[in-house]
């Protein structure tokens, strides 16, 4: 019974699938009308790049105006006396002569002769706190006339105008030391330069 049931099952299973194989070839060997053609649109997925505006982000710099630069009279006869004040709204800031560089001795020789002293800017926190002050300088006027090696000797109140004061200093000029006909350096001069709201 055993050995007829393999030939059976095998013989069964070729013609079901001879069945199916015909089946499916009249399917397939039939005509099928599809109709007209559908028009189709074509689609893009493709990213799209576009150039974007370039806006700067810095804000424009405010350009101030320096009040004009008037040479100071120094003299011809001895030493200046007195204060130089320098003043322009809203403060006042007053430059004193220290030891050095007064007056035009007669003769070949001559001390150091400013010529050109731009006031420091008054410093915004301490103008808006009402603080008033002044800065001790001392600086060394080269062959040339510009100033070198400036440094603040003392101050009141402390680090409130140094930064300003050495800025405006470091923009001073001056006629140079003159000996023997030879502009030289001259060192060691100081000056106070007073900040007063007014």
């Amino acid at each position: 019974m055993h050995a007829l049931r393999f030939p059976f099952a095998a013989g069964s299973g070729l013609l079901v699938t001879l069945a199916v194989f015909t089946l499916l070839w009249t399917f397939v060997s039939r005509p099928i009308d599809v109709g007209p053609a559908i028009k189709t649109h074509e689609i893009n997925f493709t990213k799209q790049r576009f150039d974007t505006p370039v806006a700067t982000k810095r804000k424009e710099k405010i350009k101030r105006e320096l009040p004009p630069i008037v040479p100071s009279d120094p003299g011809i006869h001895g030493q200046s006396t007195g204060l130089t004040p320098v003043s322009y709204e809203p403060v006042k800031v007053i430059v004193e002569p220290g030891r050095g560089g007064g007056g035009l001795p007669i003769g070949q020789d001559r001390d150091v002769l400013p010529i050109v002293r731009v006031p420091p800017d008054y410093p915004a926190r301490e103008a808006e706190k009402g603080v008033e002050g002044w800065v001790k300088v001392q600086f060394s006027i080269t062959a040339i006339g510009t100033v070198r090696d400036a440094m603040v000797v003392d101050a009141d109140p402390k680090g409130a105008f140094d930064d300003a004061a050495l800025k405006a200093i470091a923009r001073w000029r001056y006629n140079p030391k003159i000996e023997g006909g030879v502009p030289v350096e001259r060192v060691g001069l100081q000056t106070i330069i007073r900040f007063q709201l007014q």
